[in-house]
């Protein structure tokens, strides 16, 4: 079976078992107040040319978007975020238990946008209503898309412009990152948000992502957030190990997104020679294919993939890449197909 159902589905790189099983004989304080954890954030500021971060390591995604939204926050405020955001479709009511509701909006695509974002803030005029406080995107979108760094910069001026905070959901943002559309660096990052996060689940690692605080405002207290949220770590060091290992070489926490960016590339180029249509542009490591139910089940013979929404009486279905995807997967499936 060729097993395109997500990029989280292995136990991770090798080189971050290794680093597991070497120190396996030590003795580490809690908490992230220990070496691995430390040379870790000074491992990931210098990737990110920037020592003035704070970073914090949580164990997946969803606690990652709950402290990304909630942190700065007052009962009054909301959150902006296209209606196909993540915290909005697969968070399972998370962000609103914490108090915070999110305000959608309809979106074309899988992005948000300035004129969006002025017309959907124009509609918070009275008492009556919540107080947007904070923007969320995802990096890629949940349609595989790639924000440009115009895009970017557009954004956040208008989270500036309107006292608002920019969140960026980074769950794969290296994938963002190895895409041929993407037209910045890492570094750049910490210019264009006020808190964004660096995806290990989707990435290569056994679990866990690390949150950068760009913004001061939001440094204050983020520890007891995310001890009060049940998301601070006792065993930290076994992230920071994991980190440590990624950032300890130049590209090393985009090296695997690099992979499977050209294992999807020839994936989506393979599936769209066939005769079939893509549902998106191909921009990352998801590929998005319009197909009949007769078509899902005949795949489904020989491959793991995800029915994520339909379009004309058809179904969309998402096949996803990763660092172990393989010439052979790639050219087994698209020779079954």
């Amino acid at each position: 079976m060729y097993f395109f159902l997500n990029d989280y589905n292995d136990i991770g790189r090798v080189e971050v078992l290794d680093a597991l099983l070497k120190a396996k004989d030590e003795y580490n304080p809690g908490y992230g107040f220990d070496d691995h954890s430390e040379n870790a954030r000074n491992l990931i500021k210098k990737a990110l040319k920037n020592d003035n971060v704070d970073i914090h390591f949580v164990p997946g995604g969803t606690p990652a978007n709950v402290l990304g939204v909630s942190c700065g926050m007052q009962q009054e405020n909301s959150v902006l975020a296209v209606k196909t955001g993540h915290i909005q479709g697969h968070e399972a009511g998370s962000i609103e238990a914490t108090g915070i509701k999110i305000e959608t909006i309809e979106s074309p695509t899988g992005k948000l946008n300035r004129d969006l974002l002025e017309k959907k803030l124009a509609e918070f005029n009275s008492e009556l209503v919540t107080v947007p406080k904070k923007v969320y995107i995802s990096n890629t979108t949940e349609l595989g898309e790639v924000y440009t760094k115009k895009e970017l910069r557009e954004i956040y001026d208008f989270c500036k412009e309107n006292d608002l905070y920019l969140f960026i959901d980074g769950a794969r943002l290296a994938a963002a990152l190895a895409s041929d559309k993407c037209d910045y660096d890492l570094s750049d990052i910490c210019n264009l948000c006020d808190i964004f996060y660096l995806g290990g689940t989707k990435n290569g690692l056994l679990l866990s992502e690390a949150m950068v605080v760009v913004n001061d405002n939001l440094k204050k207290n983020f520890i007891n957030l995310q001890k009060q949220k049940g998301y601070l770590l006792a065993k930290s060091f076994v992230v920071g190990i994991m980190y440590e290992t990624v950032f300890a070489k130049e590209d090393g926490y985009v090296s695997g997104a690099r992979i499977a960016f050209e294992k999807a590339k020839a994936l989506a180029k393979g599936i769209s020679d066939k005769g079939y249509e893509l549902a998106y542009d191909f921009e990352s490591n998801q590929v998005f294919v319009i197909l009949s139910d007769d078509q899902v089940n005949k795949f489904k013979e020989f491959s793991v993939f995800d029915v994520v929404g339909n379009v004309d009486g058809k179904n969309i279905a998402r096949f996803v890449t990763t660092y172990r995807t393989s010439d052979e997967d790639i050219d087994g499936f698209i020779s079954n197909i």
